[in-house]
């Protein structure tokens, strides 16, 4: 990889986001008391500006061309031949919604509070990661993401981890139809996660799923908590509630709740779903190109 265009993706740490915006007064209070509540936030937040620093710092000593930013609306990751995300999984998730061909180095910039499932690379191992790279030594790991369709609109097609289908308020009973393998059921539940292999190790997993080989291209279903839909008449539990999805084996949920949601990887990238619409998931054609991970 000669003269690579790089762009540096990073997020701003817990700690900054409170302090600097004033979200939370209590959590100053917190902080001046040196409550031991606060310090894996202030943990994180030392560890985050080491790692940024570090990164910075291999990237200058390379005499590489760099872009660096916090949000990517105003530049296009595949305008660049190396995506480097500073942060955490949700680092990744973020730059990958936006990302199809290029591939992405992360760098877990906290491991001591964050697990970094998809960080090639810490700010110890940051050097040998980034020469291995730039020396063309390292395959990327190809990773399955998800299309989700509601109704006749794809509204994603780069899921990269997984799909929350819910009722807007999480203490309120999902009602909808699932149907997976031509088979459909009415079914009562706190709703239903739709997962990509990467996603498997995740929430899903959680909730009773199986994690799946990282090169898996099948995508998973659970069912969280299913209740008989029957009533007093016919108490019996779903039995649609867990399964694989291929691409000739279709899952689509279609919504009785009159006001629903579709999280996509996580609490930021929300779809409302009405009562009616069919919601479809489908395996991408594009895949996420990581690099630096072992399958």
């Amino acid at each position: 990889m000669q003269h690579p265009r790089i762009l540096v993706v990073h997020r701003r740490s817990t700690y900054t986001d409170l302090v600097s915006n004033h979200q939370l007064p209590s959590f100053s209070r917190l902080v001046n008391a040196s409550d031991p509540i606060v310090d894996n936030i202030l943990l994180a937040h030392a560890n985050h500006v080491a790692s940024m620093e570090k990164v910075k710092q291999s990237l200058l000593e390379r005499e590489l061309k760099f872009v660096w930013r916090h949000r990517i609306d105003d530049v296009n990751p595949d305008e660049f031949d190396l995506v480097i995300t500073v942060g955490g999984d949700g680092t990744v998730l973020h730059a990958s919604h936006s990302i199809a061909n290029t591939p992405v180095l992360g760098v877990n910039s906290s491991p001591t509070t964050s697990v970094g499932f998809f960080s090639g690379a810490m700010v110890d191992t940051f050097d040998e990661v980034l020469d291995k790279v730039l020396n063309d030594e390292l395959s990327p790991l190809r990773l399955c993401r998800m299309v989700v369709r509601v109704n006749d609109r794809v509204v994603t097609t780069r899921a990269l981890n997984d799909v929350l289908f819910c009722h807007d308020c999480p203490a309120s009973t999902t009602r909808y139809v699932l149907t997976h393998d031509g088979i459909s059921e009415n079914q009562l539940s706190s709703g239903v996660w739709v997962s990509t292999a990467a996603g498997s190790t995740a929430a899903i997993n959680a909730a009773g799923g199986r994690v799946m080989p990282a090169r898996s291209r099948r995508l998973q279903f659970v069912v969280r908590e299913p209740f008989p839909a029957g009533g007093a008449l016919d108490p019996q539990p779903p039995t649609l509630v867990h399964g694989f999805v291929t691409d000739e084996n279709k899952l689509s949920i279609r919504s009785k709740s009159v006001a629903a949601r579709l999280y996509v990887d996580g609490p930021h990238v929300v779809f409302p779903i009405e009562m009616g619409d069919e919601v479809s998931f489908y395996r991408s054609s594009t895949p996420l190109l990581l690099l630096g991970l072992k399958p």
